[in-house]
């Protein structure tokens, strides 16, 4: 009997709740009538707030990628059960597992979708000619989304002019329109058009966690 995935989405899911939670805080100090209060909580604190809560979403997303996608190489059972290895066999090991995908190198990148394709083709095949693993179908089938969001997150750590562009194009996608100097604390605090409005936070949050437990 294969071992089960384990919850890598809740655990996702946890870490936005935590990250969400920080930002809900902060908006509440905002809105209190206390002026000494409010002088501490400007907008401007507040949407700093909101890039590193977004920061620690974005990177829980990569490691729960990174945690499914070696966990499948040593045989775990996903949704739609054990992936297929390229190799024929499953490796012993998370250790041995990691030696043969970094080989040289100290880490690899888990927020470029492309990458993260070649990577599953390079180590796991379906049963059925042609039809690719789950984690592949479900990053492919994301992937321009998933451009989009890792652009919000290079923009909150980067300042080079191809970092705002591309976070620009971003939220041209989303919303129709570019923010003020191209500051992603700005979008990620601004309401979505939905019935019930949500800050655009929790919009993305929700969505990578969605993500997350098509791949478990």
């Amino acid at each position: 009997m294969p071992r089960r995935m384990p919850r890598y989405d809740q655990h996702l899911a946890s870490h936005a709740q935590l990250a969400t939670d920080i930002v809900k805080a902060g908006e509440i100090v905002h809105s209190t009538g206390i002026a000494s209060l409010r002088r501490e909580w400007k907008i401007i604190r507040l949407e700093f707030l909101y890039e590193l809560a977004y920061l620690r979403v974005f990177s829980a997303w990569e490691s729960c990628l990174e945690s499914v996608f070696y966990r499948s190489l040593c045989g775990y059972a996903g949704q739609s059960g054990q992936e297929t290895l390229v190799a024929g066999t499953h490796y012993p090991t998370l250790a041995a597992a990691e030696a043969a995908v970094l080989g040289t190198q100290q880490y690899k990148l888990w927020h470029n979708p492309a990458q993260v394709v070649q990577r599953c083709q390079g180590f796991i095949r379906s049963g059925v000619p042609g039809c690719p693993g789950l984690q592949e179908s479900v990053i492919s089938s994301h992937s321009a989304r998933l451009i989009d969001l890792a652009a919000i997150r290079h923009r909150i750590v980067h300042e080079q002019k191809d970092a705002k562009n591309k976070f620009d194009a971003a939220t041209l996608t989303f919303v129709g329109r570019t923010y003020s100097a191209s500051r992603p604390g700005k979008f990620l605090r601004d309401w979505d058009n939905s019935p019930v409005p949500r800050r655009w936070l929790d919009v993305l949050a929700d969505e990578l966690v969605g993500l997350a437990s098509q791949i478990v």
